[in-house]
């Protein structure tokens, strides 16, 4: 793996290419340029620090002093004439890996500020033990698993719910009455969970979506002050307190 640092003074623009190959220097595992900017557009060959003549998979990360802007972006680009692959926010967080072309360019932006840190993950795809398969399905199965975990969701009033993975805890807060529909129940899997908690004075009233019921036939329940909803397959099941 090709693991590596520019250290941009001045931001990316969006614009500027850079004409000249800076100078790397091993700073803690990573291959590190200074780049004097503002600058906007790099060469995703990488002036021949990425694996020639393979495409790659590239994770890419933007490190900044302070809050990510949410116009800063990265692109994937190929031409003549420009055409835009991939177009994403490279956040500190971001787990996105994307197949690039050496004859490709990379184009950024970010806010202008005094430092911006770029950190690249470079793996050719092609390379032993095809490491670059293995970290997509890495990356895949942990998207994957921050979908179907725990979401909370607070409603002062009426409103209908979205369909979910995993555990969905919907908190009812206010002191009217309110109906929350449910979604459709062929669009929430089997062991999707749904609790719904009551807290202020007003009921919320949860109702079946046209051609759903509950067990025993009911088309809707009212929340005392909890419930716990699944769809066993035939209906919505639900037990509450």
């Amino acid at each position: 793996m090709n693991k590596l640092k520019f250290v941009v003074r001045g931001g990316f623009d969006g614009q500027t290419a850079v004409q000249q190959k800076p100078t790397f220097t091993l700073v803690e595992g990573w291959k590190q340029a200074e780049i004097q900017g503002p600058v906007g557009v790099l060469p995703a060959a990488l002036w021949d620090e990425v694996p020639a003549g393979d495409p790659y998979i590239l994770h890419a990360c933007i490190l900044t002093v302070q809050p990510i802007d949410p116009q800063a972006l990265l692109e994937v680009r190929t031409g003549e004439p420009t055409q835009v692959r991939a177009h994403y926010q490279p956040s500190a967080d971001n787990m996105r890996l994307t197949l690039v072309r050496p004859s490709d360019e990379l184009r950024l932006v970010t806010s202008p500020q005094a430092q911006v840190k770029l950190e690249l993950l470079v793996e050719s795809i092609g390379g032993v033990n095809e490491l670059g398969s293995r970290l997509y399905q890495w990356a895949d199965s942990t998207l994957k698993a921050r979908a179907a975990g725990v979401r909370t969701a607070r409603f002062t009033g009426a409103a209908t719910l979205p369909g979910w993975l995993g555990t969905f805890h919907v908190i009812y807060d206010s002191v009217n009455p309110g109906t929350l529909l449910l979604p459709a129940r062929s669009v929430v899997p089997l062991d999707a969970l749904l609790t719904v908690t009551r807290k202020g004075p007003g009921m919320p009233l949860l109702q079946a979506a046209p051609g759903d019921t509950f067990a025993g036939g009911a088309f809707a329940q009212a929340i005392q002050r909890s419930g716990f909803i699944v769809n066993n397959g035939e209906q919505w099941t639900w037990i509450a307190d």
